[in-house]
């Protein structure tokens, strides 16, 4: 495989809020509207638009991660979200057993460069593109799951069965620190309350927690686009504004969506005393108190390794699929050698697998395993309307792959890659 070094790099009324602010005007406030739009819009005009550009056939960005020898190579290419994504996810727990420096190649491809079985020279190969572009791509030892997933909280009406919902750790946790701390939620979306919250917390939280992984919307987006039709909520403690929280309401308004989030100053201490959770427990009681029907934690990853997904899974939402044009978007997980590094990276990142069901896909927690390896079900998946786990034997999973493995194609990710 020929490739370009380049360089490492995160049942009840819903009550209407007030009516949208004007927000900004100008060529500005328009821009950051139609890319907030573009990006996360559910509706059916601009899913479908983005749906035919993903779609389009073209060359697509080939990344291949690699560490120190002995441990598993992993590949990213397709929609150029997964880079950013999906790769760095997965590095991030690749680290835990190798945290040496990462390699990264870069190349170019097409999808029927797989079908033809010229593939990228790694371990694992992560695809990512629309659902329909995957049909025609190889099944032998490869698993397909959602691009990226929801969490969403049903509010319940009463507050003890809200409490019932967060799990006895959290909900504990909370009660102690809310003593100490006697936090608030405080409701401000005025544009000197938005200018404090980008500036002096979520901007630096988001430095200070992921550095170059970082990944957030710009200033310009949130304003004209999150803000406009969503609110500001902030954490106090003893007149103090310690953390906060954007948020944006659904077109019906049924539905409020947490968007940014950050704590004052990034301030690990904010952390360590709990005022970065406290938003999650204040913000679920302002929305029973306001009859809002659903909370959405937004978008993570499928795999339940993540730690976000672990710790929001502790509130009791359901999984689902993303509103928007991710919503048709897969990932294919091929594993192209099977060797042991491969199998321990396997069984410690279980996953949501997307399987066929009557009503349409169906997500399902997937733990692999086998005879040396015990499936890691202490990652647990248990939420509401999610089956019961699949375990997936790695030794009839991988049957077909070594015979599989053909020798990396010198054009499949090179810049120039063949039509």
């Amino acid at each position: 495989m020929s490739v370009v070094p380049s360089p490492t790099p995160s049942p009840h009324a819903a009550v209407a809020p007030p009516p949208p602010r004007a927000g900004g005007a100008g060529p500005a406030a328009t821009l950051a509207r139609l890319t907030y739009a573009w990006n996360n819009s559910p509706q059916l005009g601009w899913r479908t638009v983005r749906r035919l550009y993903d779609s389009a056939p073209r060359p697509v960005p080939v990344t291949v991660s690699r560490v120190e020898s002995g441990h598993p190579s992993i590949a990213y290419l397709g929609l150029p979200q997964g880079r950013a994504n999906i790769l760095q996810l997965l590095e991030q727990q690749r680290s835990r057993t190798s945290p040496g420096p990462i390699r990264r190649e870069s190349g170019r491809t097409r999808l029927r460069e797989l079908a033809a079985d010229h593939w990228p020279d790694a371990d694992l190969v992560v695809v990512g593109a629309h659902a329909r572009l995957l049909e025609h791509l190889p099944t032998a030892g490869s698993l397909t799951a959602p691009f990226r997933v929801h969490l969403v909280v049903d509010v319940p009406t009463s507050v003890e069965e809200l409490d019932r919902r967060i799990s006895r750790r959290e909900r504990w946790e909370f009660r102690r620190n809310q003593r100490e701390h006697h936090w608030t939620l405080e409701e401000d979306s005025s544009p000197e309350a938005f200018d404090f919250f980008y500036r002096t917390m979520h901007a630096p939280t988001m430095s200070r927690r992921h550095g170059e992984r970082s990944r957030t919307e710009s200033p310009s987006v949130a304003r004209h686009a999150i803000l406009r039709h969503g609110t500001l909520m902030f954490v106090t403690s003893a007149g103090v504004r310690v953390a906060g929280v954007l948020c944006h309401w659904s077109p019906d308004r049924r539905t409020l969506t947490t968007r940014l989030l950050g704590v004052r100053d990034g301030d690990q201490r904010h952390y360590e005393e709990g005022a970065f959770k406290a938003v999650y427990h204040l913000l679920l009681r302002w929305a029973r108190e306001n009859r809002v029907d659903h909370v959405d934690f937004f978008g993570t990853e499928a795999f339940l390794s993540k730690g976000i997904f672990q710790w929001k899974r502790k509130f009791g939402p359901r999984v689902v699929l993303p509103p928007n044009h991710f919503s048709d978007k897969r990932i294919r997980l091929h594993v192209r050698r099977d060797t042991p590094q491969v199998r321990d990276f396997l069984v410690a990142n279980p996953l949501l697998a997307l399987e066929p069901g009557p009503g349409g896909p169906v997500l399902v927690p997937t733990y692999f395993t086998d005879s040396a390896r015990p499936p890691r079900t202490d990652i647990s998946a248990r939420c509401p309307g999610l089956p019961e786990p699949r375990f997936v034997d790695l030794d009839a999973f991988l049957t077909d792959v070594d015979s599989a493995v053909a020798a990396p194609d010198p054009e499949a990710v090179a810049p120039g890659a063949r039509a």
